[in-house]
This record gives structure tokens, C-alpha cells and sequence, in this order.
């Protein structure tokens, strides 16, 4: 039974970053680390899209950058300067090949091929089995596809799926505008849901155009193309192009929380440890600021646990969202195109990005439609008070009469 020290399950976007920042940390040298993948990884299934102001670990990796962005909807199309801010768009398997290429430079990691059946926790080392052959490792982080957290009887959590679909076409003639990227197009019918496009251009005849959605219902493959074909033809006025490449998937939405301790030598990281804001559906810089986490942590403690906690106003601010959308999804164009039109861009990001200052958010909130946000809030805040008083944490408690 072969040994490591670190094993990481998966070798996607969370897997590999934290392999790269395991490998480039002088600390481990000495240490063993294994990543485990079941696809080749030789082809471009996803896009990863953030902003940033600052350099960044991948940022070789960009394929696209843009300063400026558009949002639009039945009511206009707003355009927005980033300032001192850049959306960075990262290809798959741009992202794939040169993480490998840095693993790769260091001697103690190897990559294998396999299907995980089982991760078996122990008290000084875990167990993975892979395609019926079993190693341990002091460590293993988990980035496989998460499900959905269960739901329990009284459980007041918003849970949704993200759906996405994207088609990378190509025109004849020069269609797109390279310097401005679409952020949000939200003319396609919401059908009750949130739905919109992105468009980022790659070329003046090429561009990726994206699909997105945060439903409760189920959507087949094609209702995605119909819409897809819909908006290009009658948003954008192509009817002539060719799909050059074409992406899609499914992701679990949710306020309930992702468990990140999965045993005593278990971590779940990625979008299995919640590190997708649920309210955005971004993960790229999250799971950045993740991986550094867990190596600081694993430098001063010896664990992998001593994660800053994620701030709590946000997570509310996420569960209110959330629940918008769920409840009232059609209303969420307009609630947008209102706060990018109130505020900076950069505002914006900071606020997206958990960075914030008060002044900041108190901004965000008012240029937000009062009743809608205010209306849901105070309805989650009953809900929770009502659960609490059901299960007895809160309310009044029975007085003991006193003797005559």
C-alpha cells in the first residue's frame, strides 16, 4: 500500500490549484503529493471567468482581459468602465495544461488515472480507493461534483441550480466588439426564473455566448439550444455562424452550508466545500484565496482546518438573494440594471468579491428596490424566529408557581 502525504481528489479548478500551491511551497518539498483524475483532461469543458486588480497565481494562464463591460435589459444597455479592475477570462483547458505544466517541475508529484470508488477516514491517515487498488495519505483533499446538501423536515435553506450552456461561434464577417465584454443581457424570458447571457468576445468573429440560469426546475438540452439559438438570431442579429466549441453543466445553488470537515484527515475543497458564492455563481478567486488558506494553515498548525471564516453579513446577504430569486426571479433584471446604474463598476466588484467597506454595502443596499430585498429579508427573519420558537431555542419559558 503506497503512502503520501497529500492526495487530492480531482484535478480541476480546485484540485490543482491548491497542487501548484502544495508543490511551490519550500516547506513541502519533502512532501508527497498525488493528484487523482479520472478524465484526460484534454479538452475545453468550462470557462472560468473573475476580476481582479491585482496579479494573480494563474494569471499566465489568461486567454482574454477587458475593461470595459455591458449589462443589459428591456429597459437599456448600460456600459461600464472597471477602472484600475479587469474581467479575466481563463479557457479550461488553458487552465488544465498549465497548471500540469507547473506540477510537473517538481519531483515528488505524480498525477494517476483512476476512478475514485471510496475515501476511507482513519485517526492518523486516510484510505483512497481507486479503480479497486488503495493507497493512504496523511491528507486528502476532495474536489469531486458535489450534490446538494440534504435537506432536513425543518430546514429554511434556498436551494437552486445553476445552469449553464455556452456556444463558442464563429461569423464570416467582423460581429463582435473585442474591447467590451457582455456581463449580464437579461433579454430572454425569465420565465420566473433568472436568466441571462454573457458574451465575451475573443475576436471580431468570435465569441463565447453563455447561457445562464438559477432555477428550481428542470431543464432539458433542447430548451437550452432553443433559447441559445433564439438570442443569437434575435438579440444579437446573427443568423449566420458556426459553433465552434460548445460547454455546458449543472451546479448545486444553495445558502446551506457545504461541509468542509469531511473526517479528521478529509477536506472538501472547490465547489464541494462551498467555495462557489452562491449568489453569483464565481468561484475562480474563491477557490484562490481557499488554497492559500489551507497551506497557511497547514504551515502553523499542522492541519488543514484553520480557515478564516467566511463573514457572516454576506452569507445572509447570499440567503436573501437567494431567496429572491427563487420566489420573485422575474424582478431580479430590473433590481440589477438599478444598482449598476447607482453605482461604480468597481463598487460593484468589491461588493461581489466580499471586500467591501460598510459604505460600500449601505450603497449597494440602497440602490437596491427597498420593498423586494426588505420584504424577503424580514420574511426569512419570521421564518427563523417561528423555527427557533418551535424547537425552543427562543420564547418564553414556563414559570414554576411558588408554593402558597
Amino acid at each position: 500500500m503506497t503512502h503520501y502525504d497529500f492526495v487530492l481528489v480531482g484535478g480541476g479548478l480546485a484540485g490543482l490549484s491548491l497542487a501548484c500551491r502544495l508543490a511551490e511551497t519550500p516547506a513541502f518539498d519533502h512532501c508527497s503529493i498525488v493528484i487523482v483524475e479520472q478524465d484526460a483532461k484534454t479538452s475545453n469543458d468550462r470557462t472560468f471567468s473573475f476580476w481582479s486588480c491585482t496579479p494573480g497565481p494563474f494569471d499566465a494562464a489568461i486567454g482574454y482581459s477587458w475593461q470595459r463591460l455591458r449589462v443589459a435589459g428591456l429597459d437599456g444597455v448600460q456600459e461600464l468602465d472597471l477602472g484600475d479592475y479587469r474581467y479575466h477570462t481563463v479557457r479550461g483547458l488553458d487552465f488544465y495544461r498549465y497548471a500540469q505544466e507547473r506540477l510537473a517541475q517538481h519531483a515528488n508529484v505524480e498525477f494517476w488515472r483512476g476512478h475514485v470508488q471510496r475515501i476511507d477516514d482513519g485517526p492518523d491517515a486516510a484510505a483512497v480507493t481507486i479503480d479497486g487498488e488503495v493507497i493512504t495519505a496523511r491528507w486528502v483533499f476532495d474536489s469531486r461534483p458535489p450534490r446538494m446538501p440534504v435537506q432536513a423536515a425543518a430546514d429554511r435553506h434556498t436551494r437552486l441550480k445553476l445552469y449553464f450552456r455556452g456556444w463558442e461561434i464563429e461569423t464570416p464577417a467582423a460581429t463582435f466588439d473585442p474591447g467590451m465584454a457582455t456581463f449580464m443581457d437579461f433579454r430572454t424570458p425569465q420565465n420566473g426564473d433568472v436568466r441571462f447571457f454573457y458574451v465575451l468576445p475573443f475576436a471580431a468573429n468570435r465569441a463565447l455566448v453563455e447561457y445562464t440560469l438559477f432555477t428550481d426546475q428542470r431543464l432539458t438540452h433542447e430548451e437550452t439550444e432553443r433559447a441559445i439559438v433564439t438570442y443569437v438570431q434575435s438579440t444579437l442579429g446573427i443568423d449566420d455562424f458556426r459553433v465552434a466549441a460548445e460547454e455546458g453543466g449543472c451546479l448545486p445553488i444553495t445558502d446551506a452550508p457545504f461541509p468542509r470537515h469531511l473526517g479528521r484527515r478529509v477536506m472538501a475543497i472547490g465547489v464541494k466545500g462551498g467555495r462557489m458564492k452562491p449568489s453569483t455563481g464565481y468561484a475562480f478567486s474563491r477557490v484562490q484565496a481557499d488554497s492559500e488558506a489551507i497551506v497557511q494553515s497547514l504551515l502553523a498548525h499542522g492541519h488543514p482546518f484553520a480557515l478564516p471564516a467566511s463573514p457572516a453579513s454576506y452569507g445572509w446577504l447570499d440567503a436573501v438573494m437567494l431567496r429572491v430569486m427563487r420566489d420573485s426571479g422575474e424582478l431580479i433584471a430590473p433590481a440589477f440594471a438599478a444598482m449598476f446604474s447607482r453605482n461604480p463598476a468597481a463598487r460593484i466588484l468589491r461588493f461581489l468579491d466580499e471586500q467591501a467597506s460598510m459604505v460600500d454595502v449601505l450603497a449597494i443596499m440602497a440602490s437596491l428596490p427597498a420593498p423586494l430585498f426588505a420584504g424577503t429579508a424580514l420574511g426569512m427573519v419570521v421564518e427563523w424566529a417561528v423555527k427557533a420558537m418551535w424547537e425552543g431555542k427562543i420564547g418564553m419559558r414556563p414559570r414554576k408557581l411558588r408554593p402558597a
